[in-house]
C-alpha cells in the first residue's frame, strides 16, 4: 500500500493554522442523496512563519459512525473497508450500537463501499455515518459525514483528492467549504510522486509542488 505525504510551509510572515480536508465522496441511498458534510480530516496548528508541518498516511479507508456530536464526549466507531472489493457493512442503532458485520467482497457499486442500516433506531437518535481515515491520531478521523436514516443502503464512493485551507479547526470539525477562502488542491491520481508540498506566500496564496 502506497504512503503519501502532504506538508505545508508557512511563508506568510505571520503564524497560521491550516486544515486538510478531502473532496466530498459521492453518497447515494434508497431515499436519494443525503446532505454530506465535509470534516477537517487533519489539522496543522500554530505554524510559525518559516515553519512547516506534515502528515504521512496510506490509502486505508474506514466506514465511520458516531452519536450526535454534542456535549463533552463523543462515542462512535469505525470498520476497515476496501472499495476495490465493494465491501458492505451492517450498522445497528440498537444496543449495542455500531457496525456489526462486514461482507467482503460485498455488493456496493464499483470503487465504493456500502453501509446498510437496521430498523432499530429513528432519525431522532441523530447518528452520523461517513468515511474516515488515519491522520494525526491512531483513531481514524472522519473526512465526510451524513445523518443516518433507518432501513437504508448507503453507497459511498471516496474521492482521493485533498485540499488545504487556512483556519483553526479541530480534527473532525465540519468545515464550511464555501467560506474557507483560498485553498490548495492536491491530487495524487496518475502521478508517480507521493509527496506534495504546499507553500503559503506572503499574499496569502498557495503554491504546490510534487516530488
Amino acid at each position: 500500500m502506497t504512503n503519501y505525504t502532504i506538508q505545508v510551509l508557512n511563508q506568510s510572515r505571520s503564524e497560521k493554522s491550516y486544515a486538510l480536508f478531502m473532496q466530498t465522496p459521492q453518497v447515494v441511498a434508497n431515499g436519494g442523496a443525503p446532505q454530506v458534510y465535509t470534516n477537517a480530516w487533519a489539522t496543522f496548528g500554530a505554524v510559525t512563519n518559516g515553519g512547516f508541518d506534515r502528515i504521512t498516511f496510506d490509502e486505508s479507508t474506514y466506514a465511520y459512525w458516531s452519536e450526535p456530536p454534542a456535549g463533552p464526549m463523543l462515542s462512535g466507531g469505525v470498520m476497515p473497508v476496501n472499495p476495490e472489493t465493494r465491501d458492505t457493512v451492517a450498522f445497528s442503532g440498537g444496543s449495542p450500537t455500531g457496525f456489526v458485520t462486514v461482507t467482503s467482497p460485498g455488493t456496493a457499486q464499483a470503487g465504493s463501499f456500502s453501509i446498510v442500516t437496521s430498523t432499530d433506531f429513528t432519525p431522532a437518535n441523530g447518528y452520523l455515518l461517513g468515511v474516515a481515515g488515519v491522520s494525526n491520531s491512531p483513531i481514524p478521523t472522519p473526512s465526510a459525514t451524513f445523518e443516518a436514516l433507518p432501513n437504508e443502503i448507503y453507497n459511498i464512493t471516496p474521492v482521493n483528492k485533498f485540499y488545504v485551507a487556512e483556519g483553526s479547526y479541530t480534527p473532525g470539525q465540519v468545515i464550511d467549504v464555501a467560506a474557507a477562502g483560498a485553498t490548495a488542491a492536491i491530487d495524487f491520481s496518475g502521478r508517480p510522486q507521493t509527496t506534495a508540498t504546499i507553500v503559503q506566500q506572503p499574499d496569502g496564496s498557495f503554491s504546490l509542488t510534487y516530488e
